[in-house]
């Protein structure tokens, strides 16, 4: 009994340090230009992914097939619940095709009009945090969104105004 409380404890405190990691990029504000010159270069990839969404105590959990490609943008081909793909390489989706983009090709000029941005490495893991300006027509659907990884993008989480947070994992063929 005593082992099993050991470990349940020991389980929370590791995804409390890893909660608080991911959420303490707030505290690190960052220039474009540095970001820029730390991050690596993201390539295409083709991963499976992982995506919880929560709206208050609703969770919707999901997950497919994900494909980047770098001159285009990402493709979320769902497989569970429901069968659906989602591809931000269009103007449908021109928003988060822009971030993705920016990102993947270190072009921080639309990032820096329309964010504050933060960055932190720590053991090989490079995390980005962004939170929409006031005058960003992205404030009034965005709270912050945080991107990590070490050679490709490992997590995206999305918390937004009215629908609650996204968080998604890859697992591609370099996690």
């Amino acid at each position: 009994m005593k082992f099993k409380i050991w470990i349940l404890t020991l389980i929370v405190i590791l995804c409390a340090n890893i909660c608080f990691a991911m959420e303490n990029v707030f505290s690190h504000p960052e220039t474009s230009k540095n970001i820029a010159k730390n991050m690596p270069s993201l390539k295409d990839a083709v991963c499976t992914f992982t995506q919880e969404k929560t709206i208050g105590s609703t969770s919707l959990k999901s997950g497919g097939n994900f494909k980047f490609i770098k001159s285009k943008g990402a493709i979320f081909e769902t497989e569970y619940p429901i069968k659906s793909t989602v591809s931000y390489t269009s103007a449908q989706n021109k928003q988060m095709n822009e971030v993705i983009m920016a990102i993947s090709n270190k072009n921080y000029s639309y990032l820096d009009k329309n964010f504050d941005l933060y960055y932190m490495k720590k053991n090989n893991i490079w995390t980005v945090g962004l939170k929409p300006k006031e005058n960003s027509p992205a404030s009034t659907q965005i709270n912050t969104i945080i991107v990590n990884g070490q050679v490709d993008i490992k997590q995206i989480k999305i918390s937004t105004v009215k629908n609650g947070t996204t968080d998604i994992s890859f697992k591609c063929g370099t996690n």
